[in-house]
């Protein structure tokens, strides 16, 4: 894994590398900009194509490509970078694995579109309710996203879905900042969090309580960093969509869960 940071750290590839993921050239006046965001400014005078940076600037720059790959006119701070960057690392560790197959450069993955319909569904569902039209614009718009869009990404579906879960649980506050939003998702959450996966804190804490039905098990685990589908459940063992599982149960599928897990990644 060194041999990829110090070959992704070198300034051709690491360029490269941010070209695919945002989908288009990077003109140098921009890559200069990226430098000063990143704090990976150099004295006048050295090359450009001899420059090398730092692990950590490394990740900082592909993490910028990402986040301006979906929020192309937001305004954006070191400090902000910094969340953002720590709430994905999953992305960058996606990035590492695609070079260390054999595929470098590496294809940025094809985010896949969702209908904003059926996100608001999805909404509905964890709220309980329908969700008011005037609610609707305003998340969307806290988002940036146009009025009249009919489609988003997966990564701003899944945020749409989480501010359900958050508005859930605190009704009368007003909503956190987008930077911050991403931040509590959290990593592992995040990953494995779906348009049929979202949960509600409150939930999640009623489920650690008191157990949960095999139908919200998938839920569950998702809350806990897992993404399992039914199909994968089945195949694990004993499971039914109609027993009610103890907080003793749910150990156990999340213990029987990260097992696989490190089972696969090993």
């Amino acid at each position: 894994m060194q041999v990829i940071e110090d070959w992704i750290a070198q300034y051709p590839n690491l360029l490269k590398q941010c070209e695919i993921i945002l989908g288009k050239p990077i003109p140098y006046r921009t890559w200069h900009g990226w430098q000063k965001l990143v704090g990976a400014c150099y004295p006048q005078g050295k090359r450009l194509k001899s420059r090398k940076y730092t692990d950590e600037q490394a990740q900082l720059f592909l993490c910028l490509a990402w986040f301006r790959r979906l929020f192309p006119q937001r305004k954006l701070t070191y400090r902000l970078l910094r969340e953002y960057w720590q709430s994905n690392e999953y992305k960058i560790e996606e990035v590492f694995r695609a070079i260390a197959s054999g595929n470098a450069p590496c294809d940025a993955p094809v985010e896949k579109l969702v209908a904003l319909a059926d996100v608001k569904k999805c909404c509905d569902a964890v709220l309980n309710r329908t969700l008011s039209r005037k609610s609707w614009v305003k998340w969307k718009g806290h988002l940036k996203i146009p009025l009249r869009e009919k489609v988003v990404d997966q990564g701003t579906a899944a945020l749409l879905v989480f501010i359900a879960c958050w508005r859930h649980d605190h009704y009368k506050e007003p909503l956190p900042s987008v930077n911050r939003l991403i931040v509590m998702m959290g990593d592992r959450t995040r990953t494995a969090m779906s348009l049929d996966t979202a949960s509600s804190g409150t939930q999640f804490h009623q489920w650690q309580m008191s157990g949960c039905s095999g139908k919200e098990l998938p839920k569950y685990l998702a809350a806990c960093g897992f993404k399992v589908s039914l199909l994968t459940l089945y195949k694990w063992g004993d499971y039914s969509q109609k027993k009610h599982y103890s907080v003793s149960e749910l150990a156990q599928w999340r213990r029987i869960a990260d097992e696989k897990r490190n089972g696969r990644a090993a």
